[in-house]
């Protein structure tokens, strides 16, 4: 995807700037080294100014359809991350942005269950739910390898796995859910109506040992099915300076699930801090600028939605100026009711949550 690199930004509220460096470095650990490969690699460190303001959540305000249908059963996982409404899941079922695969695979008396999918123009998420595991009751649970693959295609994905009360437990009934976020790879329409086949393989316990998940129960847990999506889609063509950053929005792009930027920024240097850790120390050097960080959107009613996640950024045009930044809400929008698209103007000094003053405001409709 022409020098983008993919992060995994903090689903957690995260106060700013106190807390940001920790957060921000725990975010980098998520990085994938390759599409498909199912581990997870340090990349290398970013500005933590922008991890910073990416992370800030808000309270999304969405849309409504008629009341009094009937439902399927949402994954308790994404229905308690996406904060759905009753109404809000049946427009996500009426516009196939949700989907119900509902298959299970058992080995080794450990049964997984692929219960539901969200997926737009560019992201997906995938929920599954494990039972069984009774080796890790209470402990970190791990599989040694996670493939997927879209169209026969390794993508890029990041997973994390939940307990009821507590990330990254097993509960005491054997069960766990695992929870993948699929990128886009191959640009829009990369997943929607395309068959996906995902193989987990042999379910240990993580310890602090770095390596391999230990106490296994070697099996495969595998699953094909076709994704469903919406293709529902608001772009609009912009020319919006962003102060005196050097960089103007020319268009914008809002789906169910994702939101885009693309910039005119010509590419220039500056200098930037780096740490060395191997000596400890701090050093400056050359660094390719970047633009204000795309963080979220306005609605009509003024509801500010910063709930970004994993993404895509970079130069598409040989690292010249034409610029992208592409992001996965972890809140499904109504698409209609997205005025504006926010960018970071500024963190503040003090401990608080962004608002508008520090953000860069551009209208879209």
């Amino acid at each position: 995807m022409c020098e983008k690199k993919r992060i995994d930004i903090l689903r957690e509220e995260v106060v700013i700037p106190k807390e940001v460096q920790q957060k921000a470095d725990a975010a980098f650990e998520q990085i994938l080294a390759k599409p498909g490969a199912g581990k997870l690699l340090r990349l290398r460190q970013r500005q933590r100014r922008r991890a910073a303001a990416a992370a800030v959540a808000a309270v999304l305000a969405l849309s409504t359809v008629a009341a009094g249908a009937a439902y399927l059963e949402w994954n308790k996982g994404l229905e308690k991350d996406f904060a759905v409404t009753e109404e809000q899941k049946g427009k996500a079922e009426s516009t196939r942005l949700a989907g119900f695969p509902n298959l299970s695979a058992e080995d080794k008396g450990i049964v997984v269950t692929a219960q539901q999918s969200i997926v737009d123009n560019y992201y997906g998420y995938l929920a599954f739910k494990v039972e069984g595991f009774t080796k890790g009751k209470g402990r970190e649970p791990g599989f040694n390898e996670l493939s997927i693959k879209v169209d026969g295609k390794d993508i890029s994905h990041t997973c994390e796995l939940y307990g009821k009360e507590k990330m990254n437990k097993v509960n005491e009934d054997g069960s766990f859910e695992c929870r993948i976020m699929l990128y886009g790879d191959d640009g829009k329409g990369t997943l929607k109506d395309k068959q996906i086949d995902v193989r987990f393989s042999d379910l240990g316990v993580v310890t602090e040992k770095a390596g391999a998940a230990e106490d296994v129960v070697n099996g495969e847990w595998a699953f094909s099915w076709q994704l469903s999506g919406s293709d529902e889609i608001y772009t609009a063509e912009v020319d919006e300076k962003l102060g005196s950053s050097g960089a103007a929005v020319t268009r914008a792009e809002v789906s169910p699930i994702s939101i885009k930027a693309v910039y005119d920024f010509p590419a220039r240097t500056v200098k930037e801090e780096a740490f060395d850790e191997t000596s400890g120390e701090v050093y400056e050097t050359d660094m390719l600028d970047e633009p204000p960080l795309l963080i979220g959107v306005r609605l009509k009613d003024g509801t500010l939605v910063t709930d970004t996640q994993g993404g895509a950024m970079g130069y598409t045009d040989g690292g010249k100026r034409v610029y992208e930044e592409c992001f996965a809400m972890g809140k499904i929008l109504d698409v209609e009711e997205v005025e504006s698209l926010l960018f970071v103007k500024k963190i503040p000094e003090e401990e608080r949550e962004l608002t508008e003053e520090d953000m860069f405001v551009v209208k879209v409709r």
